[in-house]
């Protein structure tokens, strides 16, 4: 028995879960490892108000699952499920309860793993037929952006996430490359091939912002070329879509696979003072350059760098080749530059970290939220037939 049971006043939610028993409701959501003390502690705001368990719980039920927050957990796949079946006639709490916990069924530290995927893939099917929409989303950190647990009539997207982080799209097609990306994925590729269903779930991949944002101009301090050229770098683009390319060519191929859908990058948003001032990431540093950090950082400084309008253009040149590289390998492609971008032609200011006042490289996922939501579910709706896949113009 859950000790915070008994903490727990069943009879506040009864309006919430109708026409289902609010005992049993309570009681499930409790075994599938959701804490509302721990709900409580999570977040300053709340532990600051002193909340009882009952009054966390109407908390994040009022508020938490519409702001997305979350706490860890571990989930008991078998109680989400029971939890799923109850005959709850509020359609919205209901498929973002759900995402909200199912978002917990896979640790992005163990799906570099087919065989760990594979395992929990009958729990996959059976919260299937409960509305989930399950789908992988493999990518750099930027890729993190599109890792969604929301609903939407009555089903909620079950993300499936694969980090590689400060992973590059030139380094995939290397076997010998430091992070081992390339040999991961299609590692899991290759397993989770011929499990059942796998054709209706789609597999997201986002890849190239580090090359676009890093790896050019660490390789132009490796090679002592301070004078900026943007057809050197349009090349660079071209060299790394082909190698991207084929990186996708070689995974294991269709019908036994799930659809490939590739994600464009983002517009860049690292202002031109910040980039101009040395800008690095140590993670990225450590893969792409011979330098340390602050090698970098100190070179950096005397070369010539684009501008954002210019940077803007080379992301919009790449996400070209990559749209006709998805239709060359029958793979779907998904813009997402163009929906966050101003009438000036760069980045809108709204998707900006305010805090951050231009030294950060990642947009606002607050703010991205909403697009990118709808470019998953754009996806997932291709892959079950609900709608026709995008085809590149």
């Amino acid at each position: 028995m859950n000790p915070e049971r008994d903490l727990i006043d069943a009879s506040v939610f009864a309006g919430v879960c109708e026409p289902a028993p609010a005992a049993e409701f309570i009681d499930l959501l409790l075994r599938t490892g959701f804490s509302p003390s721990a709900y409580r502690d999570r977040f300053g705001d709340l532990a600051a108000r002193g909340f009882d368990p009952t009054q966390a719980l109407a908390h994040f039920f009022k508020n938490g699952l519409r702001e997305r927050r979350s706490v860890p957990m571990i989930l008991d796949h078998r109680a989400l499920l029971a939890l799923a079946r109850l005959p709850i006639s509020n359609r919205w709490l209901r498929v973002h309860l759900l995402a909200s916990l199912g978002g917990h069924l896979f640790d992005p530290k163990d799906t570099k793993s087919g065989a760990y995927i594979a395992e929990r893939w009958p729990a996959v099917r059976a919260l299937r037929e409960a509305g989930a929409r399950p789908y992988f989303i493999a990518g750099d950190s930027h890729a993190g952006w599109f890792v969604h647990g929301t609903g939407r009539d009555d089903a909620w997207l079950l993300p499936i996430h694969i980090p590689c982080s400060a992973g590059s799209a030139r380094g995939l097609a290397n076997p010998e490359s430091v992070s081992g990306y390339g040999n991961m994925l299609r590692d899991v590729v290759a397993a989770i091939q011929a499990l059942p269903g796998i054709e209706q779930v789609p597999f997201l991949l986002q890849f190239g912002q580090v090359d676009l944002e890093f790896v050019y101009n660490y390789n132009r301090v490796d090679e002592n070329r301070p004078r900026l050229d943007l057809d050197d770098y349009r090349r660079f683009c071209d060299e790394t879509v082909d190698r991207y390319a084929a990186f996708l060519g070689s995974l294991p191929g269709r019908p036994n696979r799930p659809p490939i859908s590739l994600i464009s990058v983002f517009p860049p948003v690292l202002s031109d003072d910040a980039l101009r001032g040395g800008y690095v990431t140590d993670d990225i540093v450590n893969r792409e350059s011979k330098l340390t950090s602050h090698q970098l950082f100190m070179r950096l400084r005397t070369f010539e760098m684009a501008g954002l309008a210019d940077r803007t253009a080379i992301h919009a040149y790449f996400n070209e080749r990559l749209r006709f590289a998805a239709w060359v390998l029958y793979a779907d492609y998904i813009e997402a530059l163009t929906p966050f971008l101003g009438e000036d032609g760069v980045v809108r200011q709204e998707y900006i970290i305010p805090e951050a006042k231009g030294a950060e490289h990642h947009m606002d996922g607050r703010r991205t939220y909403p697009i990118a939501q709808s470019l998953v579910w754009a996806c997932v709706d291709a892959a079950a037939g609900i709608r026709p896949p995008a085809t590149p113009a």
